[in-house]
């Protein structure tokens, strides 16, 4: 061959008669096939194999195989996003004129997405307290295909009795989506409850060391294939690299949430017995009113997040802001490091200060994402930071 066909198609190929220990990534586009038969048969599924990355890479089909298995469900599909999973489920799931019930309280941009894109496709939306099964079984009507809801809200830690939810929902044709970003599969496994499909922002804690933009639905292989469709047409697809970063950090999933709990835990006991503060939300406290809940339903502690009222307001959060010194703002959660938002400003700045107001969300709300740092560490700039 020549130089210029050389630098072309040269060294893709290295043989090899061992394989590597961790999982190689697949940063291709296409893949190549050998025949017109071969074609027709990975095409349509009847061999294994690959066609686009917008369809999938052998990196995708070893995150979702992990997630699904985690979630002991038959399928996942990873997407671009946590919202960009959100909305192939609700592409995939649901067509004009039909209905979706959905928890009053969720994240800011999912509120949004079902506020102000969803009636667009001609699908009706209704708002109700999901923590009263008995609320979102009133607002069922003959169209209604599915209910949305959050395991954890955000930001108020709030449970929905998932299991108490699906048997209330068994039966009626309706597909019950459970958003467990907040807790992840080390703290719940909503399909284990009843849940029909249960959905993630991988941003988060699944892949958990904050250099990771993903989101992941498992369910029903039917229902993942619907949804798989819609990510390939309308392009939500994850990146390869994406993938692969993101399966690296869910092997340590369980470790990381075990000192995580463990940490959040002891930061709200101590927040609680602070003066600064007017209300820990943290279900794993003694003085959270759905305890016994939290109990039943989760495993391996009660999750890394956590939010308080500080007395003060918004000038309090302020003064927390210039003087922490360790816990950085960032407008996400889930890593390593702790991390403190505000709601407020931040995942619901797009709602109005009414409908903050009428779900809990008051000026002096803070949100922590607990790490796995010393939580001695913690305890003393969060001290430094809340004194008056």
């Amino acid at each position: 061959m020549r130089f210029e066909t050389i630098a072309a198609r040269g060294g893709r190929d290295v043989p090899s008669a061992s394989r590597p220990l961790t999982a190689p990534l697949y940063q291709t586009n296409v893949f190549v096939f050998d025949s017109m038969e071969q074609v027709e048969a990975v095409w349509e599924g009847e061999e294994p194999g690959f066609v686009y990355g917008r369809y999938g890479t052998p990196n995708h089909a070893m995150l979702e195989a992990m997630v699904a298995e985690l979630e002991g469900g038959e399928a996942a599909v990873a997407c671009a996003s946590g919202m960009g999973a959100t909305t192939a489920l609700i592409l995939g799931l649901l067509q004009r004129g039909d209905h979706l019930v959905a928890a009053r309280d969720l994240y800011g941009s999912t509120t949004a997405l079902f506020t102000d894109e969803v009636p667009r496709l001609g699908i009706e939306v209704t708002f109700v307290d999901a923590g009263e099964p008995d609320r979102v079984v009133e607002a069922l009507t003959p169209k209604t295909r599915a209910v949305f809801v959050e395991a954890l809200s955000n930001p108020l830690l709030r449970l929905v009795d998932v299991e108490a939810l699906a048997a209330r929902l068994a039966g009626r044709g309706v597909e019950l989506i459970v958003d467990s970003t907040f807790a992840s599969p080390a703290v719940l496994r909503p399909l284990a409850l009843g849940a029909s499909i249960a959905l993630h922002s991988a941003t988060k804690f699944i892949s958990g060391h904050g250099d990771v933009t993903a989101g992941v639905v498992v369910g029903r292989r039917a229902v993942v294939e619907r949804v798989r469709a819609a990510t390939i047409r309308v392009g939500t697809n994850l990146s390869p690299f994406d993938c692969w970063l993101a399966a690296r950090g869910l092997r340590t999933l369980h470790i990381r949430l075990e000192r995580q709990c463990a940490n959040a835990f002891a930061l709200a006991r101590f927040l609680e017995g602070r003066p600064e503060v007017q209300r820990v939300y943290y279900p794993g406290l003694p003085s959270h009113p759905q305890r016994s809940l939290a109990a039943r339903l989760f495993q391996n502690g009660a999750g890394a997040m956590l939010s308080f009222d500080l007395r003060g307001g918004a000038a309090a959060v302020e003064g927390v802001m210039k003087r922490l010194r360790l816990i950085e703002f960032a407008p996400s959660l889930g890593d390593v490091a702790t991390t403190w938002t505000y709601p407020a400003r931040t995942s619901h700045r797009g709602i109005s200060d009414a409908a903050k107001a009428e779900i809990g969300i008051g000026p002096g709300l803070v949100r922590l994402s607990v790490g796995i740092e010393a939580v001695e560490d913690l305890i003393d700039d969060l001290t430094g930071a809340i004194e008056n």
